[in-house]
């Protein structure tokens, strides 16, 4: 998907804004148009609106209440319809969805703001929302995500190998970082 500069958005204090991990998940993200979405941990709501304007039908869920308004804000002033709700990971989220997009918390800190506190080895969050997200895939539907060269990569694609299959669809260096967008998707059973 492209992105696409005629979505506006406003980000509220206390929500995570935009940078170079949320642009590189919208554009490694490969949409039909018409598919059903869950955004997870929208923030800002830049993944949901893109994704709402290409056609798509979608729920973005935050576990921060800010990050739901500016969400809702945000579809109101771009004229998009998105479901949105609090939801710590899949705590509130009911269904099967065709494509499930993340940008989690995934550098490796300890009690910073939940937005990037990714833990120790900056993958607690990403091993939480793997452990279940299989259950929320429709037949052939893929999720797209982001983790970091900070990130304990490797200790996840070991621990889900028996379920995912991991594939880098882009990346992009930045100072000391390399951010990198993966597509993944169920291993057939």
């Amino acid at each position: 998907m492209k992105v696409m500069p005629d979505i506006k958005i406003r980000v509220f204090p206390g929500v995570y804004e935009p940078s170079d991990d949320s642009y590189l998940l919208v554009e490694a993200i490969d949409v039909k148009g018409d598919e059903r979405v869950l955004d997870m941990g929208c923030g800002s709501g830049i993944i949901a609106l893109h994704l709402a304007n290409s056609g798509c039908d979608v729920v973005a869920v935050d576990i921060n209440e800010k990050a739901v308004e500016n969400t809702i804000f945000n579809a109101g002033y771009n004229g998009l319809k998105i479901k949105c709700m609090k939801s710590d990971l899949f705590e509130n989220v009911v269904g099967k969805f065709d494509i499930i997009t993340f940008n989690p918390p995934y550098l490796p800190t300890e009690g910073e703001d939940r937005a990037w506190d990714g833990g120790k080895d900056g993958r607690k969050v990403i091993d939480e929302f793997l452990r279940d997200a299989w259950k929320y895939l429709a037949e052939g539907g893929r999720i797209y995500t982001i983790m970091s060269s900070f990130t304990d990569v490797n200790g996840i694609k070991k621990r889900y190998d028996n379920i995912y299959s991991f594939k880098v669809l882009k990346q992009k260096h930045i100072f000391f970082e390399t951010i990198y967008a993966f597509e993944i998707t169920r291993k057939e059973r």
